[in-house]
């Protein structure tokens, strides 16, 4: 099959598979990265040892003219962040989503799914539609989420463990899923955190705020203290009443701060101040 594909390194196994399956990539899609945060040096370099052509800047009405002029069966569409001109073209498409739609729409659904304390985490696979992640979907696979325990990053490497097989069904028998893809209700859109939702607040129990800390993860949640705002990677807390005022440093290591919360202490262990 001749498939276009859209994404970066999140969903790097979707792109690995297309092509070991046999299929022909005519371009990756991708876009500039801070390759800190997010990265897509591994699909870049994928599609150059295969000889597909990249392109770094966002979708136009042309690119997809002339895929259409290269008999492009398929649009693959994992983490891209922009909007693909889908009514501007007869060609089919289909977008990874991590989540299970029609729950948790929007641009980074995963913190969310830690913050609300869901047990259950997936992908979903759906068309293409004129709107963000409302297209009628294909198929989902699921997976359990440790409501006490999950960070970003092993909900993050779950959603990557789960997309690539999904995927691969998909397109061994993409007329069959296509024509049995299933509309969406109404669902929910959950909205690209704020500041604020960052956060972390001394004032609550540390429960919750360790909840915050692993929803951000290496993304880091944010921190004031010592007169200073601090990006936080990792934390460890637990429960035991004390006389601090909620904020204050208690301890100070070389490299960890331990802070007192409502209901206990926390300690900050891969930190830096915000620049």
């Amino acid at each position: 099959m001749k498939i276009a594909y859209f994404g970066y390194d999140f969903f790097y196994s979707c792109l690995e598979h297309i092509l070991d399956a046999g299929h022909e990539v005519l371009g990756l899609y991708t876009f500039e990265t801070d390759n800190k945060y997010n990265f897509n040096e591994k699909v870049t370099s994928l599609a150059k040892s295969r000889g597909v052509p990249i392109k770094n800047s966002k979708v136009s009405v042309g690119d997809l003219t002339l895929l259409e002029r290269q008999e492009c069966e398929l649009l693959v569409v994992a983490a891209y962040p922009y909007r693909i001109p889908i009514g501007s073209t007869v060609l089919r498409g289909v977008n990874v989503h991590p989540s299970l739609l029609p729950e948790g729409r929007g641009p980074w659904p995963l913190p969310h799914v830690i913050l609300m304390g869901l047990q259950e985490g997936g992908v979903s696979i759906h068309k293409l539609a004129s709107k963000f992640d409302s297209g009628a979907v294909l198929a989902q696979r699921r997976f359990s989420v440790d409501t006490a325990n999950e960070n970003i990053e092993t909900l993050s490497c779950k959603l990557q463990l789960a997309a690539a097989p999904l995927l691969a069904g998909v397109l061994a028998q993409l007329d069959s899923y296509w024509l049995n893809a299933v509309t969406q209700g109404e669902g929910s859109y959950w909205p690209f955190p704020s500041d604020e939702d960052m956060m972390l607040d001394w004032n609550k129990g540390v429960m919750d705020i360790h909840r915050v800390v692993r929803a951000y993860g290496k993304m880091h949640s944010t921190a004031e203290f010592d007169g200073k705002r601090w990006n936080v990677s990792d934390a460890s807390v637990w429960q035991e009443e004390h006389r601090y005022e909620p904020g204050y440093v208690v301890l100070r290591t070389n490299r960890e701060a331990l802070v007192a919360a409502r209901d206990g202490y926390v300690c900050l262990r891969i930190f830096e101040e915000e620049v």
